[in-house]
């Protein structure tokens, strides 16, 4: 009985740790205008939610993230939606100009809308938090579980990207309980129910975002080694299992229809993906109809995007074609460095424990395998790309309280002062944590120096502008914005200045009087995506005035 209370108790204290993190995630997301991204992926869930379309936008994300961000709006808000509006990538389309009107010109706020959209991640993250929490139960016991739940909970890179309404959280979540599912396969023997849910969450990670597809390896794994407990019939009953009820519940995510008839239905066009082995294999797929048709041809085009590259800005350099240190370099630099401490320690002391060999290869290989696939691809624009290692990194440093060392009083000081300083970073950075540099790229404020774009300038600074405009009596200030947005929608009065992109700038004028005030956005500072890389050195070259959120840099001349 008393066991029993001690227990309850001690998950009512990760039930209220997890709170933590729904009000944190709250109060960043209120406090951000909308992201690159997030308009698009919107409106795409809401017209599949209540329209079915599932055509919109596939070329690189499937239905399922998208439709987690719209379910809300689509529940609680009764909004407009014109269903004649064509996919991404037709003649003439206007999806992404149109995303954005019907994020901000629609029949509720705007930042109703996104905030509502943005709930489901919050929620789904601290799903994420609870599965965390009970794998490092049943590795390292509450003391393990509370340390992983607790860097889980102030993780300013799994804080920010739970905020926002992308895939990439989703996606993280997804591949972390699939995992949780097949490593108790592999560690209890198959059963019923946990192959179940193991091909559930993976058919709904699959369906979330394409990269779920590197969990494959650690499935072959997890089942190889549930194999050598069980009896061959049975291995291969519960292999037959996960794979037919994983393609099943992928179907069952598409509503069960090769694709959607809806009004601005336009086939895709797969030329572009039959020039290689797996583009024809694809389309191949998708003529049989053995898979929905955006779902395929979002595969194909995820997997033609990793090989062909995105404009990218990495410690001073330009590339289209990556750097093979961008993830690892970005994961040092942009992890708090209590994380890389206790993380060394863990790896450390655990390679000493050769019974807990089995624990450590599942704990590990998630994270190697994700490193390694993104490290060997060409699109280098966030350090959000490799978010699903992170869970499986705080899951490792559970270990450390099971640590044995002669050293005690020494690791206890350690551990703690660990502890403070992680706390510290977390407090410090709020509410800015998309943008969060440790120290050994010297805070923030220089981050901009070593990565760009989605790693901490996506747009979202719109509301700290107009606050530092007010603040300063700023009537009208020069923007050079990167982000899809308008500023108009945040009262914010400006001279257009060339940046990436504004649908429909305001006062653009061929002259600009170098004079007054300027805002400009970190990523434009470095010169990613415009003509002219060194269109904006002049301001690199001088010490700003100040910063919005470390993402839009202030001058006054």
């Amino acid at each position: 009985m008393i066991t029993y209370i001690s227990r309850q108790k001690e998950k009512i204290a990760a039930a209220l740790m997890l709170s933590i993190f729904i009000g944190l995630t709250s109060s960043i997301a209120v406090r951000k205008s909308n992201t690159w991204d997030e308009p698009a992926h919107i409106m795409a869930g809401y017209a599949y939610l209540t329209e079915g379309m599932d055509y919109l936008s596939p070329l690189n994300h499937p239905v399922l993230a998208r439709s987690l961000s719209a379910l809300f709006p689509a529940i609680f808000l009764d909004l407009d939606f014109d269903a004649t509006i064509e996919p991404e990538g037709a003649k003439s389309s206007r999806f992404f100009p149109y995303s954005l009107k019907f994020l901000y010109e629609n029949n509720s706020a705007g930042k109703e809308i996104l905030f509502l959209s943005r709930l489901s991640n919050m929620l789904l993250g601290a799903l994420l938090g609870a599965y965390l929490f009970a794998w490092s139960r049943r590795l390292w016991g509450f003391a393990g579980a509370y340390l992983s739940l607790f860097l889980f909970v102030l993780s300013p890179n799994i804080l920010a990207h739970s905020s926002l309404a992308t895939t990439d959280l989703p996606a993280t979540a997804f591949f972390f309980i699939t995992a949780y599912y097949l490593y108790r396969s592999a560690t209890e023997g198959f059963e019923f129910e946990t192959t179940v849910l193991a091909a559930l969450f993976l058919a709904l990670g699959l369906t979330s975002k394409h990269t779920i597809i590197l969990i494959a390896p650690f499935i072959l794994f997890a089942f190889s080694a549930a194999g050598r407990k069980e009896r061959l019939k049975k291995t291969i009953q519960h292999t037959a299992m996960l794979a037919a009820l994983t393609y099943i519940f992928i179907w069952a995510v598409y509503g069960f229809s090769f694709h959607s008839e809806g009004l601005g239905y336009v086939p895709p066009d797969w030329s572009a993906f039959k020039s290689t082995e797996t583009g024809r294999l694809i389309h191949f797929v998708s003529e049989w109809e053995l898979l929905p048709e955006s779902y395929l041809y979002g595969l194909a085009g995820s997997l033609a995007g990793a090989g062909s590259g995105r404009a990218a800005f990495f410690m001073g350099e330009h590339s289209t074609s990556g750097w093979a240190l961008y993830f690892s370099t970005a994961f040092l630099i942009k992890t708090p460095l209590p994380t890389l401490i206790l993380l060394s320690a863990a790896l450390l002391y655990f390679s000493r424990e050769k019974d807990k060999l089995m624990k450590a290869v599942f704990v590990i290989l998630p994270p190697f395998l994700i490193f390694i696939a993104f490290s060997t691809q060409k699109v280098n624009i966030g350090l959000r790309h490799v978010l699903p290692a992170y869970p499986f990194l705080f899951l490792l440093i559970g270990f450390v309280p099971c640590i044995k060392t002669e050293s005690l009083k020494l690791a206890r000081a350690v551990f703690y002062c660990c502890l403070v300083w992680y706390f510290y970073s977390a407090v410090f950075i709020f509410p800015h944590q998309l943008a969060y540099f440790n120290e050994l790229a010297g805070g923030p404020e220089n981050g901009h120096k070593y990565l760009v774009d989605s790693n901490l300038d996506w747009g979202q600074d719109l509301p700290g502008l107009k606050q530092f405009m007010e603040k300063n009596g700023i009537e009208r200030i020069k923007l050079a914005y990167f982000g899809f947005s308008d500023p108009s929608y945040y009262g914010i009065n400006y001279d257009y200045l060339p940046g990436y992109f504004i649908p429909e700038p305001a006062n653009v004028k061929e002259q600009i009087e170098l004079k007054g005030w300027f805002a400009i956005s970190a990523t434009l500072l470095q010169g990613v995506y415009l003509h002219e890389r060194d269109f904006y050195r002049p301001f690199r070259e001088m010490k700003p005035a100040g910063h919005i959120g470390y993402s839009i840099f202030i001058y006054r001349l």
